[in-house]
């Protein structure tokens, strides 16, 4: 089995501090969820204007928490803007791993 290259990942660690006071959530918790082999994926078209944004929604291994978590990819690392606990739309979906379900979540807005 070929060998998998570590991720890589970078954040502003003054966003992380407001953003772990804000949601509870740390950006070294979220990063975990990277390697959630369960994990979704979804263009953040809403809010790529700038750049582009995607989120991803996963289980922490440690906490055993849902999360989504805000990111874009950059020279060949990733950066993460903004990591919170999952909606409970968001762990649904990820519990059904319905890619029909998972749609409707971000056309809401």
């Amino acid at each position: 089995m070929p060998k998998q290259t570590p991720l890589k990942f970078s954040w502003d660690t003054e966003k992380a501090a407001r953003n772990e006071e804000k949601y509870g959530v740390s950006f070294e918790e979220a990063k975990s969820i990277f390697n959630d082999k369960k994990a979704m994926y979804f263009d953040d078209a809403a809010h790529s204007q700038k750049e582009k944004r995607e989120i991803v929604i996963g289980r922490a291994p440690a906490s055993r928490r849902h999360l989504a978590c805000i990111f874009t990819r950059e020279s060949g690392s990733i950066r993460i803007i903004a990591a919170r606990l999952a909606t409970h739309r968001e762990r649904q979906a990820y519990k059904d791993n319905s890619d029909e379900k998972t749609k409707v979540i971000y056309q809401i807005k």
